[in-house]
């Protein structure tokens, strides 16, 4: 008999994007391992608040309107009471936890009105990505500086993030890093012994048709794209921790000194702010917002070159879904970026250099898209490719998930 694994996830910007992706991803894992799959929604339905639990796909699904009123330890403990009236307490349960400090108050009582359960915590964020934009060097000094009073005068909503998800990672069962950044800093840091750590990278199933060259020419033509036009593709939230407002600044050299190339831009969030970073060079530059996923995989099939400049990842989905379609990368060296992608292994590296300045991480980012534009990129698709079949292939995360699960 499988395990009964309860996956809660939240009503948010990110269960629409990377956390979103995930999840899908994990239950495919889950169902050809002979788990029970069971999905806790919280304020996942934004016209319904009701109450509810129905079968869909062999997944029992527990949605839970949002209804707290500002008292999230008072709405985590109604959700828990809730919940115990519909699962049984068993060694064979386990609670799946997602979102690491919205889910503080909650993961607190599943542990006591669950005690034979296990718990598994994923990293899919951590306050390093909202302060600072992924500068670790900082965060670090911040951390080992706490009781210092001018550093927890000036900081001290990081020390207090800081602590939160240390307690709760000291708590569960075992640790899910994406990357291998966040597995030593979560060891280094935030002092979680290795043996509850397990490093277990996000896996993609490759479910499209690639489309030939003729097909490809014509939708390009549907877009108005001239056939001797390259597009730079960029896919991800329009944000700042994503690069994308550098990466504007960066086109109108560019465009100067390469004329026939678009810039692709795919995602929501500020456009209007976006467009003010590429006024001079409007007419070259597409916002698309955000694209359903049929969509968005006809733009990979047929852009030129892949644009991945983010300070701060953890395992992008994005970033595995240029791999697999074998794009041409150019991407930054940023926290957990740089785990995903390396010099001519899989990509063009454009240095960020100073966390300070990014002036130089500018100047390397503009010469990194030029000189693959005059150049052959043939062989970084291959190994682009390669990476994908060997890191991030579905059946990789599915096996590593595997042996988490039989080991609690």
């Amino acid at each position: 008999m499988g395990k009964d694994i309860y996956i809660i996830n939240y009503g948010s910007n990110a269960s629409n994007y990377g956390i979103g992706s995930y999840i899908i991803e994990y239950i495919y894992c889950l169902k050809n391992i002979g788990c029970h799959v069971n999905l806790i929604e919280i304020g996942i339905n934004k016209t319904d608040f009701t109450f509810s639990i129905k079968e869909e796909d062999g997944i029992r699904r527990i949605q839970i309107p949002y209804s707290f009123q500002n008292n999230l330890k008072t709405y985590s403990k109604g959700i828990c009471r809730l919940l115990r009236l519909y699962i049984n307490d068993s060694s064979d349960l386990i609670f799946h936890f997602n979102y690491i400090r919205s889910d503080f108050y909650i993961f607190d009582r599943i542990k006591n009105y669950f005690p034979q359960s296990k718990t598994i915590l994923t990293i899919h964020c951590l306050y390093l990505g909202e302060f600072g934009g992924g500068n670790v060097s900082l965060f670090k000094k911040i951390v080992r500086n706490q009781n210092d009073k001018v550093t927890n005068g000036k900081y001290q909503d990081v020390i207090d993030n800081y602590a939160i998800e240390r307690k709760i990672m000291e708590n569960v069962d075992a640790v899910v890093c994406l990357s291998e950044d966040t597995f030593h800093l979560v060891n280094e840091e935030y002092k979680i012994p290795k043996r509850k750590l397990h490093l277990i990278p996000n896996g993609l199933r490759k479910n499209y048709v690639e489309l030939s060259h003729k097909q490809k020419l014509k939708l390009r033509q549907h877009f108005s794209i001239k056939p001797e036009e390259k597009i730079l593709l960029f896919v991800g939230r329009i944000n700042e921790i994503k690069g994308i407002y550098l990466l504007l600044n960066c086109f109108e050299k560019i465009i100067r000194e390469y004329p026939e190339c678009r810039l692709v831009v795919i995602g929501g969030g500020d456009i209007s702010g976006a467009i003010k970073n590429c006024k001079n060079v409007w007419s070259k530059v597409t916002f698309t917002g955000r694209l359903d996923q049929k969509s968005l995989y006809l733009w990979y099939q047929i852009s030129d070159i892949a644009l991945f400049p983010s300070f701060y990842e953890e395992c992008s989905y994005v970033g595995i879904e240029m791999m697999m379609y074998g794009l041409p990368i150019i991407a930054s060296d940023g926290y957990s970026v740089k785990n995903m992608f390396q010099e001519e292994l899989n990509a063009k590296i454009a240095r960020i250099e100073n966390w300070k300045n990014f002036s130089k991480f500018k100047k390397n980012l503009t010469e990194a898209i030029l000189e693959a534009l005059y150049s052959d990129l043939s062989g970084l698709k291959n190994k682009a490719m390669n990476a994908y079949e060997s890191t991030y292939n579905i059946t990789i995360m599915q096996e590593k998930y595997k042996q988490l699960i039989d080991s609690l």
